[in-house]
């Protein structure tokens, strides 16, 4: 609901310049256009960017205060369960001064300590000033839907929801050139680290103590022991229990005091989402759809269907080559990092259009990391053959596979020379380290420490079900990167987005459940497809699942813009990242032939567009 920033400098007899700390702060605006707020006490300063959500009045804007004083709140995000949790304290005799969940919150803090987030059912970063101790308190919610940035630099330590508001106070934006090759292999630095030298994220469900310049920082929630519990009392009738608990955390989820809207791809998850508001009866409620004229990327007439099922009132926009060139270069600079889905103009301009009636958007992202929907978990449930395949994998090659992607061409590169392990972490991954080498770039799994800790955990949990592995990989991973770009883009148009399928309850019971009830049947999501998804349109049911997928190919081609950045590249705009390729030949190989080449080319025309607008734009 907002963007948060602020400094502490470890050296007690400095004080917080106000000038810096609002020029952070204000380059958050597109996060909280509805006020702004600070505070500063000697070394430290907070300050807050207001997307009003829930309780918009004056009473609930922030920094917010204890009653005595002593405690300063800045909070980003929202607390779901926030009335339950009130209800403690009305009963109690304490009159609050607002009906907000911020003031909820920082009255749980002060009553029960950090043990407090164990109650939250919500997204958030917080981030909480002790003016007597002098201590700072910051915590992240569980699977991390809410950003938290952060640097020590000059004895200072600065925090922002978004790297920006760092570079803003002063902190030099540099690329961290160790991070190039994870960021060539995967699109995404996973784990603390980001593409940035100076800059570090708080982890999911991870909590950060401050005081007299030390820094803690602990794990408050711990997936594999809840999994591990719950193995031990799962419940009777699996889709019933998802079910009850997916209709409770969409109804959680439109808990605001603002319009609440849908983006509605016209696929399975956000479908079910529109399902579980129909039997909330939750009425006005409007769907967002994306369309192109390309029919094979087109899953407009799918959202309509819904829409008319459970009576949503259906807006759609579309996206040409000369919106979308816009939209790319704004995404970029919403995003900080180099653009990773290559579908974040769409979700931009998805946005922009929904704030003309909605401040709240739901989502229906996690569902195919928690529920096995990713087609290219299937193959890692037959990986002795996968081992084999490499001998075929000239056969796969030039076998047409049809559609969007050539997934044969894919299978074949993926399979070829990777252990098991190794192909448990490169699921995710659309170019893999022989890709690279054949172009004379040696790029291996080596040094990304993170990723190689959460294989350890999905290993553990999943011994023998590398399926599996991958999906509890994704979680942490693939899923921090997707929840990266959903905050960026729908925060770059001043939405709010929320995510029913990562409501902390389902989290944690349905990596429980044993693998019959996610990845059965042809297309996975087992669970969901018998539940929820039964009401769906049949033709739903039926569709083969495109992704929020662009036309890249087309549009690389006939815009000119497009066509000038490939030409930069060829002539060398990315020679210090992977100055041993011959780039000529690479960009002249990727229009002839629809592999590996061309999805590294736009790769690095994602790369080429974020080094141009963003990293050398100084303004």
């Amino acid at each position: 609901m907002c963007g948060i920033s602020g400094i502490l400098h470890f050296d007690v007899s400095r004080k917080v310049d106000e000038n810096g700390l609002l020029k952070m702060r204000d380059s958050l605006q597109h996060r909280g256009p509805d006020g702004a707020g600070f505070f500063i006490d000697k070394e430290i300063g907070l300050a807050h960017r207001r997307l009003s959500i829930i309780d918009i009045s004056e009473n609930a804007r922030q920094p917010f205060y204890s009653p005595d004083g002593r405690y300063v709140m800045v909070f980003n995000g929202e607390i779901f369960n926030y009335l339950e949790l009130r209800k403690e304290f009305e009963n109690g005799g304490d009159i609050l001064k607002s009906h907000s969940d911020t003031e909820v919150l920082l009255r749980l803090y002060i009553k029960y300590g950090e043990s407090c987030l164990e109650k939250l059912n919500g997204m958030f970063a917080i981030v909480i000033w002790d003016s007597i101790e002098r201590t700072l308190f910051v915590a992240r919610d569980r699977i991390g839907v809410k950003p938290f940035y952060y640097t020590v630099y000059n004895n200072t330590f600065y925090f922002a929801s978004e790297p920006k508001a760092i570079f803003a106070a002063g902190v030099p934006k540099v690329v961290d050139p160790s991070c190039i090759n994870e960021l060539l292999l995967f699109k995404y630095v996973a784990g603390e680290n980001t593409v940035f030298q100076h800059v570090k994220r708080l982890l999911p469900g991870h909590q950060m103590t401050i005081k007299r310049g030390a820094i803690q920082i602990y794990r408050w929630w711990n997936l594999p022991e809840k999994i591990k519990a719950n193995r031990e009392n799962l419940p009777k009738n699996p889709y019933a229990y998802f079910e009850e608990l997916f209709y409770s955390s969409v109804a959680y989820r439109t808990i605001s005091d603002v319009p609440v809207g849908v983006m509605l791809s016209g696929g399975l998850d956000s479908g079910s989402i529109a399902a579980a508001l129909f039997h909330n009866k939750e009425n006005n409620i409007a769907a967002f759809n994306v369309q192109f004229e390309e029919k094979e990327y087109n899953e407009s007439h799918l959202a309509e269907l819904v829409c008319a099922k459970f009576g949503l009132h259906f807006h759609s926009i579309s996206l040409t080559g000369n919106d979308l060139y816009k939209s790319i270069i704004d995404a970029t600079i919403f995003h900080d990092e180099p653009l990773i889905h290559q579908n974040d103009a769409q979700m931009l301009s998805l946005s922009q259009h929904a704030k003309k009636f909605v401040t709240v958007l739901l989502s229906g992202e996690g569902g195919d990391e928690f529920m096995g929907g990713y087609v290219r978990y299937k193959p890692l449930n037959h990986h002795h053959f996968l081992q084999g395949a490499t001998q075929i994998a000239h056969v796969l090659k030039k076998i047409p596979s049809g559609g969007i992607v050539n997934r044969l061409d894919k299978l074949s590169r993926y399979v070829k020379g990777n252990s098991l392990s190794a192909l448990v972490l490169l699921n995710a991954s659309n170019l893999y380290p022989n890709d690279f080498a054949k172009w004379g770039l040696p790029i291996g799994l080596e040094g990304m420490t993170y990723r190689q800790e959460v294989y350890k955990e999905a290993l553990d949990l999943y011994p023998t079900e590398p399926a599996r592995q991958a999906m509890y990989c994704d979680l942490f991973i693939h899923m921090a990167s997707v929840l990266d770009r959903n905050d960026r883009m729908t925060m770059g148009a001043g939405i709010e987005c929320r995510v029913p399928f990562m409501d902390y309850r389902l989290m944690e019971m349905i990596p429980a459940l044993p693998s019959s009830y996610l990845l059965k049947g042809k297309k996975g999501k087992y669970l969901l497809y018998n539940s929820v998804a039964q009401q769906l349109p049949k033709e739903v049911l039926q569709f083969k699942k495109l992704g929020f997928s662009v036309p890249w190919e087309k549009y690389m081609k006939e815009d000119a813009r497009f066509a000038d950045c490939i030409q930069k590249i060829k002539k060398g705009s990315l020679r210090e990242w992977v100055g041993a390729i011959d780039m000529h030949k690479l960009i002249d190989n990727a229009a002839k032939h629809n592999g590996m080449e061309r999805t590294f080319v736009r790769q690095l025309l994602m790369m080429h567009l974020w080094k141009e607008n963003y990293l050398e734009n100084n303004s």
